[in-house]
């Protein structure tokens, strides 16, 4: 019977959270249907496991955070794993896939020595890839030969195999009795994309808004929640934009028992009865408030901080915790320049999570300003990629190091509103 092993490099949040083995538990279960044995090494909980069986092929899944907390944009990790994968099994055909192969496809097969790269959303090209490869199909070190592997249709895609991994060992802050602590939490996406274009985000299921049926969704939240599961957060971009989708997910999701948490934008709070949210088990959600200066940016997020403030207040008063993205170093940024943005998280009655601008291939911002940060050129390599941010950060005109410090050390930043739990 053919094999597969799938790998999990790197961190793509602060600790272990599930997006990364999501797309593979979603590839996996499709290959399942195929008829392939399907394994998965998490690097971030345990060794590469002595013994068993050695695989036809090793998936190395990588990673591009929409946000990313720190720089450069590092393939270390992954290096690392395949490195062991090369190890511990010499002579198997080791496969890429996610952000890296997709945006800088030939440099990411050459810095990782892998035998091959995909280029697509990372699950949906991690199964035409693996079909290729094991029916030896017109391979190439990039595959496909042209273009980026299709999205699969909704309806190729059966409950992702949960029981690959453990659930409860991934974390993410998660709300208890009003209050913000680290705990297991699953992961659900029930609309893939976000159609508002901010030119900063990277956005790895793209665009469009991709919805699933709203059943399948509760099927996933309730398989969670079998296998112990109590609070999930839903990945969904801009959680109430597709309001058809999450009025019916709503209304399937209340009295089930299960809490989560989501991310949407202050123009949805504001127009939506989110009182029905809370009902349904939601206790907390997130909002890209980036900065009180961020539609001063040429960023495309025209969002005044005066309605972040309206949309905070709006969800405390339904009883869901609101939390606050911020985002340090935004391009002209005038918040940023004088000082300002520090006082102002300072002021949100929200807990608020701390990003640094990172320039990632595949948004607008760093296909505008790389080049400038690159002597005139596109970056070639990921070390490049990661020197336009380090250049860019370098070039700004005020201290990002010290206004992150300042900024960690006030008590509504998420990290000491948890230690203080």
């Amino acid at each position: 019977m053919t094999q597969v092993c799938f790998v999990v490099p790197q961190d793509e949040f602060e600790r272990h959270f599930l997006q990364q083995p999501l797309d593979v538990l979603n590839a996996a279960a499709v290959l399942q249907r195929d008829g392939v044995t399907v394994s998965l090494w998490d690097r971030r909980l345990h060794p590469l496991p002595a013994g068993g069986d050695t695989p036809d092929l090793v998936v190395v899944v990588t990673a591009v955070a929409d946000r990313a907390q720190c720089y450069p944009l590092d393939l270390g990790p992954v290096k690392d794993a395949v490195t062991a994968v090369r190890s511990r099994w010499p002579g198997v055909p080791v496969l890429a896939c996610g952000p890296h192969a997709t945006h800088l496809p030939q440099a990411c097969h050459r810095e990782l020595g892998v035998d091959f790269v995909a280029r697509g959303e990372a699950d949906s090209a991690a199964v035409q890839a693996v079909r290729d490869v094991l029916h030896r199909r017109a391979l190439t070190p990039v595959l496909p030969a042209a273009g980026s592997y299709p999205d699969l249709p909704v309806d190729e895609w059966p409950l992702p195999a949960y029981e690959l991994t453990d659930p409860s060992a991934y974390t993410a802050e998660v709300v208890v009795d009003g209050r913000t602590r680290r705990a297991a939490c699953g992961l659900v996406m029930g609309v893939r994309g976000c159609s508002y274009g901010c030119s900063f985000c990277h956005l790895p299921f793209g665009a469009r808004m991709r919805d699933r049926p709203v059943a399948q969704t509760l099927a996933e939240t309730a398989a969670l929640q079998a296998r112990g599961t109590e609070s999930v957060f839903f990945l969904d971009y801009v959680f109430g934009l597709h309001r058809t989708f999450y009025d019916e997910l709503c209304d399937g999701l209340t009295g089930s028992g299960l809490e989560w948490t989501g991310q949407t934008r202050a123009e949805v709070v504001l127009r939506t009865d989110v009182r029905r949210w809370a009902d349904a088990g939601c206790r907390g959600m997130w909002l890209g408030a980036e900065s009180p200066g961020v539609a001063d940016t040429g960023v495309g997020k025209r969002v005044p901080p005066q309605k972040v403030s309206e949309a905070i207040d709006k969800l405390a008063q339904a009883g869901i915790k609101p939390f606050a993205f911020v985002l340090l170093g935004l391009p002209d940024d005038p918040a940023c320049a004088n000082g300002e943005l520090v006082d102002w998280a300072a002021s949100l009655p929200a807990d608020f999570g701390l990003n640094q601008l990172v320039l990632r291939p595949g948004t607008a911002l760093y296909d505008r300003l790389a080049p400038q940060y690159n002597d005139g050129r596109t970056p070639a390599s990921w070390a490049e990629v990661a020197e336009v941010t380090r250049r860019y950060r370098q070039a700004y005109p005020t201290d990002l190091d010290a206004q992150w410090d300042r900024l960690t050390a006030l008590p509504n930043y998420l990290g000491n509103a948890m230690a203080a739990v």
